[in-house]
Order: structure tokens, then sequence, then C-alpha cells
């Protein structure tokens, strides 16, 4: 071992030192993947940690007009993200058994290193584009809105009169407690805390609610 060490040039050595320990990492991170740790993708550990909370509580209503579901209030969202821990360990691994196998050929450094770059980033694609379709799927989610029709919600957001503007209610669906965005025909506002009952679904998943009425 040590003469195949000694025999290596600078170049393979260096590529070397970075494949072996990353294969390690990754080998590592498939294993507790596979028996239930980070089964979530939240294990990554998410180098860009998007912590874009939203936590606008005043009684100001947005009207969106883009005509977009608002699907993405419910279950989480699907975010692509390219650089995680994952992400990053792929890259290494990919750059160093590239690198290595090409460092003896009689490719210039330059070009060696620029090859290796491309295979590690490209691994590192497949693996954000692996996980973003995992997350999808896992977000989309089995939803029926409709079933949601005659169920009481609680008002968490205020919601205006005469379809004026979108609220948000808190509702308990197929064993899942949503939050949904909700209009109402009333002639004055459904304040927060009030119960209503769902009497329609209105583009895709907003609730159309009414004040509930024993």
């Amino acid at each position: 071992m040590s003469d195949w060490w000694v025999q290596l040039s600078s170049l393979q050595r260096f590529f070397y030192l970075v494949a072996i320990p990353s294969t390690v990492i990754l080998l590592l991170q498939s294993i507790l993947t596979i028996i239930g740790f980070g089964s979530n993708g939240d294990a990554d550990m998410d180098i860009d940690a998007d912590i874009d909370v939203d936590v606008d509580m005043d009684t100001h209503i947005d009207i969106d007009h883009s005509g977009t579901d608002p699907v993405d209030n419910l279950a989480g969202t699907a975010d692509f993200r390219f650089v995680t821990v994952r992400g990053i360990i792929a890259f290494l691994t990919m750059f160093g058994w590239v690198g290595a196998a090409l460092a003896p050929s009689a490719l210039h450094t330059v070009f060696t290193i620029l090859l290796a770059s491309a295979a590690g980033l490209s691994s590192m694609l497949l693996i954000a584009l692996l996980f973003y379709g995992i997350s999808k799927l896992q977000s989309s989610g089995n939803i029926n809105y409709r079933l949601a029709i005659g169920k009481e919600a609680k008002v968490y957001i205020p919601i205006p009169p005469n379809r004026e503007g979108f609220g948000k209610v808190q509702i308990l669906l197929q064993e899942r407690l949503l939050e949904l965005e909700a209009i109402s025909d009333c002639s004055s506002i459904i304040k927060t805390g009030e119960t209503v009952q769902v009497i329609d679904i209105f583009n895709t998943s907003t609730c159309v609610v009414d004040r509930f009425r024993k």
C-alpha cells in the first residue's frame, strides 16, 4: 500500500485524498438513509437553509390575482435545493474519482481539474433533481379538497366580505390539520377565531365558507 502511494503523483494523491473520505461519508449517508435516519431529507442540513418564514400576522390581506392555486400553503412546498451537504459530498466523490482516473493521462492539469469539476457538478445536479422529485411527491400528497365541503373550520386570518379578498382557515382534513385560503359571500368580515362551515371549493383548493349556524 505504501509503495503504491509513493508512486503516485502529487495530483493523484490530491484527488485520492478527496475521493476516499468523500466516498466513505457518502456510503454512511446512504446506509443511514436506508435504515431510516434522514429519510425525509431534513438530515441533509441544507446549506442554503431556506428559512423563509412569512409571519404576516396583521389583518391586511393581499388579493392574489395571478390565478395560481395556493396549494403551496398546505403540506409544504417542494423546493429545489442545489447546494446541500449530500450534494457537496456527491460532488467531492465524483470530482475525486474522475480526477484520480484522469491524472495519469496526458491531459494538462487544468483540463483534468475542469473535467473532474464538471463530473462533480453533474452528480450534484443529479442528487438535487432526485431529492426535488422525492420532495414533490411527499408535498403533493393525495388530498381531496372537496371532502372539506360541509366540515367546520376555524378562521385563522380574517376573511373579507363579498369575496373581496382572501382569508385563511384551519381545518382537519384526511387526518391532517391544514391551513387553506378562504373566501366568503357574507356581507361582513369574518373575524379570527370564528367557526365557519365550508360550503364549496373554489379554484381547486380555496374554501368558500359561511358562518357556522347550529
